[in-house]
């Protein structure tokens, strides 16, 4: 797909109906088309290719991205070639080059995962396909809750539990894997499936090392002057602590006796439970009435039962954030105060972000947005 077939679909955007402009248009078809490729990977287990299996949706919102770039005028077709667009896509919007997207609503979106090469939370909003749990449940998060279906009152005590242990241990041996499983034998026959063979990447030679901050394996990076030891590929963990550090190394002869979260579950539950976790840590400590993904998860973190609700929200832009609360606040409609909770590091790197989310959202339902380090004060 060259500028040839960019200039034949430019026409298809002036025909579009709507307030959202060419470039908004043209983002959210191509996070569209990356949320159907990857959830057909899901199933086959096919590598992201420009062969007749890639999905339409994405042909066609890289079709709309070269346009943009070429109405423009700028030097060069940025969505010609698939892997070139995804490694683009794992840059914000307004990074991408053409002027329209930097200056389009969703241009602080991140539409795919560096890390982990799965499409992001902010990504799925933008395909339209209701919200993260979208992908996760099709394979994992649909797992557990069928499984949870069975057990009764004790569903809550069990996810939560399920869900704490994968996020502050994403990495272990298939030892330790089974042990956790038999833990919790209501589960048993769900959890290894949560877990995928380590990387043959993740390995420096025959050791491992994982990351001090969040146990992820830290993987071999190309600037090796930089990151000598390897870095986490876990977008948040870097963006809280831009300095890798190094925390247990172990020396592993056979490859196949390690497990790693899925990359799907490292997306969309270890990546943004650390935040959660960590927000959740610092109230314990000051009080006793805190839950974590209380009732299942209706929110992540709860205060004196229904009163208070926070969801921790880790999207880089502000404006997808707001419009998703503004079209449904999901589980926090069981709370009386409902906090949408954000990472103090999308603040420092945009300091007008809650002021952006709010009004985009438009006080939908009472809905607040605070940092998450604000919440901590507020309710320590």
């Amino acid at each position: 797909m060259g500028l040839t077939a960019s200039l034949q679909v430019g026409g298809v955007i002036d025909s579009v109906n709507g307030d959202m402009d060419q470039a908004s248009i043209a983002v959210r078809m191509a996070a569209k088309g990356l949320v159907e490729a990857h959830r057909a990977s899901l199933t086959s287990r096919g590598v992201l290719s420009q062969g007749p299996d890639m999905p339409l949706t994405l042909r066609r919102g890289m079709a709309l991205i070269s346009a943009v770039a070429l109405a423009d005028g700028y030097s060069s077709d940025i969505a010609s070639q698939v892997n070139d667009f995804t490694t683009l896509a794992t840059r914000p919007v307004r990074e991408w080059g053409p002027a329209s997207l930097a200056l389009c609503e969703e241009r602080n979106a991140i539409l795919v995962d560096e890390g982990y090469g799965t499409p992001t939370a902010e990504c799925i909003d933008l395909a339209e396909i209701s919200d993260e749990g979208s992908i996760v449940e099709d394979i994992f998060h649909e797992k557990l809750r069928t499984a949870l279906s069975r057990v009764g009152k004790n569903a809550d005590r069990l996810y939560r539990s399920v869900r704490e242990n994968i996020i502050r241990k994403p990495c272990r041996t298939r030892k330790e894997v089974l042990a956790f499983a038999l833990e919790v034998p209501e589960l048993a026959s769900e959890i290894p499936t949560f877990f995928s063979p380590l990387p043959a990447s993740a390995l420096h030679g025959k050791t491992l090392r994982l990351c001090a901050r969040c146990n992820a394996p830290l993987f071999a990076d190309p600037n090796r002057s930089r990151y000598p030891n390897g870095r986490c590929a876990v977008r948040e963990c870097r963006m809280s602590w831009p300095d890798m550090a190094v925390g247990e190394e172990h020396q592993i002869p056979v490859h196949d006796d390690w497990r790693m979260a899925n990359p799907v579950i490292m997306t969309f539950w270890v990546g943004p439970g650390l935040p959660e976790i960590a927000l959740y840590d610092a109230l314990r400590k000051k009080r006793e009435d805190v839950v974590l993904y209380p009732m299942c998860d209706l929110a992540d973190i709860g205060i004196e039962g229904t009163k208070i609700g926070i969801d921790v929200k880790s999207y880089s832009s502000a404006a997808v954030l707001g419009k998703r609360f503004s079209a449904k606040i999901g589980g926090m409609a069981a709370f009386r105060r409902r906090i949408v909770a954000v990472p103090d590091f999308w603040i420092k790197a945009d300091r007008d972000y809650l002021r952006t989310a709010s009004a985009v959202c438009g006080n939908k339902d009472g809905i607040e947005f605070m940092s998450v380090s604000q919440v901590a004060e507020a309710f320590s």
